[in-house]
């Protein structure tokens, strides 16, 4: 028979086990749901401002490369060939899909590098600044996609993208060291962590995305969004159980104040939700942090052109688990 001393041993022992493993699987969950905030200390700590950083200055013009689109085999042009039959042979009959968004400029998969340079082996020195700038490496990125908010003086910003190959190798979408926008805005008064209600400015860190939403014509892709319909709010009242969620219709309104979505035709044209103050919610940091269409400093969200930002949306597809990272 075992003495009591080494049963109560076993127990305890097995209790702090089945803790550890429970905790290891929420972390997963909340990764791969994009249902919550990824606060600084997971990462790290703050980041370092660039002035501090030991990181040497990054190199705007170094090692650039051109973004072109693949010319095409006889291979594909039959291909071209056979789909200009086929959907000649449709024409005139009515579609069960919703409409499609439209652009006058050249789509996503004609403008950016798609797949990764068969010459690149190195991770790209940029992200690699980003990215330890929290104290991370690429072996403890727990993405595919991510979205990089470089914040400047008066509310203004650069944005890259990169996304990661089946080998471990991340690539910049437009080319090496080339940026995504150089017209990008957050808030108008800088980023900040834990950021208030009212402060107009964005929030410092790494968070996941949540769905992307769009009004009018559906953008081409198959991310997960959701439409903006006349009972479509997101609840700005601190005090409501419902805060910074999105809500339909006001059957079960328990809140004073929300953002009517739809009447912001222009800005929510196309955009994404940033799951900042998300899991759990908290009533005194900000709400509605999205990346959206505008093109001045804004109240604490990222504003980019209607032609990047659904973009954004056609790079993304139904299986990336993609994140943001905002700069300072």
């Amino acid at each position: 028979m075992k003495k009591p001393v080494f049963v109560i041993t076993e127990i305890f022992l097995s209790l702090v086990l089945t803790a550890s493993l429970a905790a290891v699987a929420a972390l997963a969950l909340d990764l791969h749901t994009g249902g919550a905030i990824i606060p600084p200390e997971i990462y790290g700590g703050k980041s370092e401002s660039k002035e501090e950083s030991s990181v040497p200055e990054k190199k705007e013009n170094s090692a650039l490369q051109t973004s072109s689109v693949p010319e095409k085999t006889e291979t594909s042009e039959a291909s071209d060939v056979s789909s200009a039959e086929e959907s000649s042979e449709q024409s005139g009959q009515e579609s069960s899909q919703p409409a499609k968004a439209q652009t006058d400029t050249k789509s996503f998969k004609d403008q950016l590098i798609l797949s990764l340079p068969e010459s690149q082996t190195e991770q790209p020195s940029e992200l690699k600044e980003f990215i330890s700038d929290y104290g991370l490496s690429f072996d403890n990125i727990f993405c595919d996609h991510i979205i990089v908010v470089d914040g400047k003086d008066g509310g203004n910003a650069d944005v890259y993208c990169y996304q990661k190959s089946d080998n471990g190798i991340w690539w910049n979408i437009n080319g090496d060291g080339k940026k995504f926008s150089e017209n990008a805005f957050i808030g108008e008064n800088g980023p900040d962590y834990e950021i208030k209600p009212d402060s107009k400015r964005s929030p410092l860190g790494f968070y996941t995305l949540g769905q992307g939403f769009y009004i009018g014509a559906q953008p081409d892709s198959t991310y997960p969004m959701f439409e903006i319909t006349e009972n479509t709010y997101w609840v700005n009242d601190s005090s409501s159980p419902s805060y910074n969620t999105k809500v339909e219709g006001t059957d079960k309104k328990d809140w004073s104040s929300a953002i009517h979505m739809i009447t912001e035709k222009e800005a929510y044209k196309y955009g994404l939700v940033v799951n900042y103050n998300t899991s759990p919610v908290k009533s005194e940091l900000s709400s509605s942090i999205f990346i959206y269409c505008g093109n001045s400093p804004t109240d604490g969200g990222i504003a980019m052109s209607d032609a990047e930002v659904l973009t954004l949306l056609e790079w993304l597809d139904k299986d990336s688990i993609a994140m943001i990272c905002i700069m300072a």
